[in-house]
């Protein structure tokens, strides 16, 4: 099933565009927090034709997410299996010392759909972004394209505040950065000329910068 969903990938992108990324099928992610108290256990969707660009593709079951606390025995109890906005998968995702999930970009697809989604420890959904609720339309034209993605986030992105681990930041395109505080969302956008590291990614394109 996994070499199937990644050669539909491959397929309907060359298909649709005439040229793809290359992109590896998406696996299964154990995401830790750094205490070691949560950990979070995605599991790859096989929603294809949910994702930008292969609207004539099957359509299935959305990435799913499975919450684990760490018990005084030091078992893991799992806490909920929850369904997550990824049609297939997130790219990158993190877990707080709280339990708190943060998962940004949709694989084969970074730019598109709902690009930042934050999740409690029990996995009910916070808040989620797209690209559109992040920039303002002119803005938005001026991000590099590839075939599948927009690419508007750099690297690094991490915790603003590493003790507490209440809110993230993510470098992006224009040299800024944006921050999310995980309790309840709020986004604040601050400017910045930082140079563009292009995230690190189980992906490979030449269009990255463009």
């Amino acid at each position: 099933m996994r070499k199937l969903i990644g050669s539909l990938l491959l397929i309907f992108s060359a298909g649709a565009f005439g040229h793809a990324d290359d992109w590896p099928t998406a696996k299964v992610q154990n995401v830790f927090s750094e205490n070691a108290q949560y950990f979070v256990r995605i599991i790859p969707g096989t929603s294809i034709g949910d994702t930008y660009g292969f609207s004539g593709a099957p359509k299935g079951p959305f990435a799913r997410a499975e919450f684990y606390a760490r018990q005084p025995n030091r078992s893991y109890r799992l806490v909920k299996d929850a369904e997550l906005n990824n049609p297939v998968s997130p790219v990158d995702a993190l877990v707080t010392n709280q339990g708190y999930l943060v998962t940004f970009d949709n694989w084969h697809n970074i730019g598109y759909g709902k690009i930042v989604a934050i999740y409690r420890p029990d996995g009910r959904s916070v808040r989620t972004f797209t690209a559109e609720q992040l920039y303002p339309p002119e803005r938005l034209k001026e991000i590099p394209l590839s075939t599948s993605s927009r690419w508007w986030r750099c690297s690094p992105f991490g915790f603003v505040d590493p003790n507490q681990q209440a809110e993230i930041y993510v470098f992006e395109q224009f040299g800024g950065t944006f921050t999310f505080k995980l309790e309840n969302g709020a986004m604040q956008y601050h400017p910045g000329k930082a140079k563009c590291t292009p995230p690190a990614g189980p992906f490979s394109t030449s269009w990255f910068g463009r």
